[in-house]
């Protein structure tokens, strides 16, 4: 009995030293600790009376920026440029500094956050279910002078926030954010061909803006091979910002600065400034650029259009046909052709009307492609009304898209002179088509 009892007196004393050993660091309880995080991080993201920039750079790629500012009361103001309305008319929603595992920081209401990770395809593109795998609840990482660093508790989208200027925030609120997108898109529109000369090598290395999804890339050739880096951008108050910095023969690329008077982009390397300078025709091969510069090939709603072979023509209609005759009496209109160069996929949007009513229809596919050039593409699951005509749609994909092997490159649209893309099969090098590039 002596033995029993000493030996529980022992246990309870070795528990209570390990009690006080595991919640006790630096003088602190965990729930102490979490609860000073909180208070700090929630002190910091309303304490700057002038709002913060942020860059959100989700795991789908691309990047995003956005102003935002915080009140006492739980609201948080914000634009973003996510598009014309996000730009220039701000968004009112709530938000919750929280002591979870690690103190996180919840936009718990809808806003302008909330549009990457929205599940409907239709809402800002990206895949059914996941938007384009962005977060809207984060941890915090780590709070430094004027910047904050977060991490997405789900998908780990990287989020820094950086405390803007009483400039800044009167820009933010007289649309400057969107005047400054405008002004950048009017001119890559304009100019398609744009490269920068980092050295006296004479190398031109292609400088390419995907706008659409928010990529940046540099692409040049070395010893006969293609070499390409790209990384997600979002747009500033005054260019736009790389979600990190870009290498080339230890020259460093991470933000790109709008010269408003000189209507050009520069950067600034090692004290050196580095303008983008622009070419009337293209730099490099269109392989090598799609899903880089140019996102997408649109062919148009027509019966013929120039570079469109007979074969090509003979198809659509056919499809066209079948569908109008179908059940719901759909008419066909364009087909988008999107490519992701990062990701590999590319999804043909097809463009379908009842009456007056447009509805899309997604084919998704993955691709592989050569160092010539010559891709393979492999089909995947058609989503949403794409379901309804597949088999309208089987002489153009099941039993072209999906079967043969394709190059694309340029064509000029022998009117107009504007620079199309087009797609040409290697079995049956009689099916051709084109479309508009963006």
């Amino acid at each position: 009995m002596k033995k029993i009892l000493l030996y529980s007196l022992l246990s309870l004393t070795l528990f209570a030293a390990c009690k006080k050993e595991e919640v006790l660091v630096d003088g602190q309880r965990p729930e102490e600790r979490i609860t000073e995080a909180v208070t700090k991080y929630t002190n910091a993201l309303t304490g700057s009376t002038t709002g913060w920039k942020a860059f959100l750079y989700p795991d789908g790629g691309g990047g995003y920026s956005f102003y935002l500012n915080f009140s006492k009361d739980n609201k948080v103001t914000m634009y973003a440029d996510l598009d014309i309305d996000p730009a220039q008319t701000s968004k009112e929603s709530t938000y919750k500094v929280r002591a979870l595992q690690n103190p996180t920081l919840s936009f718990d209401t809808y806003s302008y956050m909330h549009i990457l990770a929205d599940p409907n395809p239709a809402t800002f593109g990206g895949a059914a279910g996941w938007g384009v795998y962005s977060d809207f609840e984060f941890t915090f990482d780590k709070l430094s002078g004027d910047s904050i660093m977060l991490t997405g508790k789900l998908l780990k989208s990287k989020l820094i926030l950086v405390k803007a200027s009483q400039a800044e925030q009167k820009s933010y609120n007289e649309k400057g954010l969107l005047n400054s997108i405008m002004a950048q898109v009017n001119y890559l529109d304009a100019n398609p061909n744009l490269y920068i000369q980092p050295d006296d090598s004479g190398t031109r290395i292609q400088t390419s803006f995907d706008y659409n999804n928010k990529i940046f890339s540099l692409v040049w050739e070395e010893n006969g091979e293609v070499q390409t880096t790209s990384t997600g951008f979002a747009f500033t108050l005054t260019g736009i910002v790389l979600k990190e910095p870009l290498i080339y023969k230890g020259k460093s690329f991470s933000e790109f600065t709008w010269d408003t008077a000189k209507q050009v982009y520069f950067t600034m390397v090692n004290g050196t400034r580095i303008e983008i300078k622009t070419s009337v025709t293209p730099i490099l091969p269109l392989h090598t650029i799609l899903g880089v510069q140019y996102s997408t090939i649109t062919a148009p709603n027509a019966a013929t259009y120039p570079g469109w072979s007979t074969d090509f023509q003979t198809r659509r209609a056919a499809a066209a046909a079948a569908m109008l005759a179908g059940p719901y009496g759909l008419r066909l209109d364009r087909m988008a052709f999107k490519f992701n160069s990062i990701q590999k996929t590319m999804v043909l949007t097809v463009d379908i009307y009842q009456g007056t009513s447009r509805f899309v229809g997604d084919f998704p596919y993955t691709y592989t492609k050569t160092t010539a050039g010559v891709f393979k593409f492999t089909a995947g699951t058609p989503t949403g009304n794409a379901a309804l005509i597949v088999g309208n749609m089987a002489p153009l994909t099941t039993q072209r898209l999906n079967s043969d092997n394709f190059t694309i490159d340029y064509f000029t649209h022998p009117t107009t002179r504007a620079l199309l893309g087009q797609f040409k099969s290697v079995e049956n090098p009689g099916f051709t088509f084109t479309g508009a590039l963006q």
